[in-house]
């Protein structure tokens, strides 16, 4: 009889804990995507007090913020006392959401290695991410290995790639590093850099740059950086931007940390928050998120024995190509040689499908951000070449891009990514680097 209550008061408390944890999917009907149009320091100061109340959610600061129908009435009567010019930019960000699977359709899609199966034309939840990577090591072997960064906030396997010919010894081989996913909600970023990776592995041998590239490089890549954050994004808020971290010290508590405000390079600085329920919250020290500091040391560790010539962090959207700095408006002493690289991108995306991006350092084309990561991979683990590019599009769909536009964003950016990787080898081979 003792046994059988004790097992009855156990399902009771399992039961109590499930049901904690079960969150219902969040509804964005009747939100709205308003672009203002910021013309002097008097609208962006009040652009900024929209987001510094916490209340707001800008998807591309100062100029585009999400409104809820609650908030309509208040916004528009802040902007047209302050005669800033807006337009509605999105009319229903739930419609867009429910649209953006046009491909997937609910199924999830067989694994393969072909740069233009409909496997790389949806997108993935984190699951089938990390098994797609465990594929590409089985099936690529001589040049793909798979291992683990660390886990996450929420217990999850961050499994990553190293990319790169492993019949040669890689005490003294330079190295990449490549992240997307540090903004959940930014789905166009992994899935870019899963087909990157596959159409490299399955050129090598037949592409005469990728094969010089993986022969003389090791390229560690890690797809989804904030997977408790991409989760999330799919099974409860869509636009969920930071990690799962929970913030015990505010109230109402507040979950996740903005982990590009996170990295230890003039961290607090302009463009972040010490509010733990802002979009852009920095986190109450650097590298507070496990995430971050799983990146920092694994750099740190492998600059003992190899060179790393190039970090790169991808995002959406704005169509950009970014590099340092982020926190300050002074100019980088390298930027000549960046921009030299920030063209030879651009130039080569355009070439593809047309897409124009712009290019610089990120204060200057974007805004002031600090303790961001490409700010850290240049000023701290000194990579002269670091950057961010901002994926398609520039508003029309903003983070919630239909599937439709996967394939097409994946290889504009390759080419311009395979334009960026011939300066990085023969400023590598030069000495220049």
């Amino acid at each position: 009889m003792i046994g059988t209550s004790l097992q009855f008061i156990l399902i009771i408390v399992f039961s109590i804990t499930v049901v904690s944890r079960c969150e219902v999917r969040e509804s964005l009907e009747g939100y709205q995507v308003w672009r203002a149009s910021v013309q002097s320091e008097k609208d962006f100061k009040i652009m900024e007090s929209l987001e510094n109340s916490g209340r707001f959610d800008f998807w591309d600061f100062p100029h585009d913020v999400m409104v809820s129908p609650n908030d309509a009435d208040y916004v528009r009567d802040l902007l047209g006392e302050n005669e800033i010019k807006y337009e509605i930019w999105i009319k229903d960000v739930q419609t867009l959401i429910d649209n953006q699977f046009n491909i997937r359709d609910g199924k999830v899609k067989a694994f393969s290695t072909d740069p233009d199966d409909v496997f790389y034309t949806t997108y993935h939840r984190y699951s089938e991410i990390d098994q797609w990577i465990r594929n590409m090591a089985a099936r690529y072997p001589s040049i793909a290995e798979e291992f683990i960064l660390g886990k996450s906030y929420e217990n999850r396997v961050m499994r990553a790639l190293k990319v790169g010919n492993n019949s040669n010894p890689t005490n003294n081989r330079p190295a990449m590093w490549i992240h997307s996913g540090i903004h959940a909600r930014e789905w166009i970023s992994p899935a870019t850099n899963m087909w990157m990776t596959n159409k490299m592995l399955h050129d090598y041998g037949t592409d005469d740059l990728v094969t010089r590239l993986l022969d003389m490089f090791d390229i560690y890549i890690i797809f989804s950086l904030n997977p408790d954050g991409y989760e999330y994004t799919w099974d409860v808020n869509r636009l969920w931007r930071k990690t799962r971290s929970v913030n015990l010290n505010a109230e109402p508590v507040c979950y996740g940390v903005d982990a590009n405000r996170n990295w230890a390079y003039k961290f607090g600085g302009g463009g972040t928050s010490t509010d733990p329920c802002s979009i852009i919250y920095r986190g109450e020290y650097p590298f507070s998120e496990m995430e971050v500091k799983h990146v920092v040391d694994f750099i740190a560790e492998k600059s003992k024995t190899q060179d790393f010539k190039f970090f790169m962090d991808i995002h959406s959207y704005s169509q950009m190509f970014l590099g340092p700095w982020g926190y300050t408006y002074d100019l980088p002493k390298d930027l000549a040689d960046q921009n030299v690289v920030g063209k030879a991108f651009v130039d080569a995306l355009r070439a593809v499908h047309g897409t124009e991006y712009v290019y610089g350092p990120v204060s200057d084309v974007l805004y002031v951000a600090a303790g961001i990561s490409v700010d850290w991979g240049y000023g701290v683990a000194g990579i002269k070449y670091s950057f961010t590019p901002e994926l398609r599009d520039t508003g029309e769909y903003g983070f919630v891009l239909p599937e439709d536009q996967i394939l097409p964003t994946a290889q504009e950016t390759y080419a311009g990514m395979l334009a960026v990787y011939d300066i990085v080898m023969n400023d590598t081979l030069s000495g220049k680097i």
